[in-house]
């Protein structure tokens, strides 16, 4: 489907069209599964959030590990000082979207 070339492209320094889609295909299903289970939830999607974000964080964990590999082997991309929290924080922010627009729209409870 994608050349080697194509996704080997960086879409942000440091960080491989191939590697994004590996990690964000599978957190953007996760969180529209989530935004459609927050929509019609009678009950509060706290908790589900805080186990979401959690596995999110643990999932990184490989990410970050190829950021740094790939950073020691070419030092010329944008450090994984900035590139890691953004990478964590992009995460977080997909899940707990859901949450605050249960809150934005006054949805009780949140």
């Amino acid at each position: 489907m994608f050349s080697a070339q194509a996704l080997d492209t960086q879409i942000v320094s440091g960080i491989s069209l191939g590697f994004a889609l590996i990690f964000f295909v599978p957190l953007l299903a996760v969180a529209a599964g989530f935004l459609f289970y927050s929509v019609f939830a009678k009950k509060s999607v706290l908790r589900a959030a805080k186990i979401l974000s959690w596995l999110w964080v643990v999932a990184c964990v490989p990410a970050v590990l190829l950021i740094l590999m790939g950073h020691a082997f070419n030092s010329s991309v944008l450090s994984p000082l900035v590139v890691v929290p953004l990478w964590v924080v992009a995460g977080l922010v997909a899940l707990w979207v859901p949450v605050g627009l249960r809150a934005m729209l006054g949805i009780r409870p949140v």
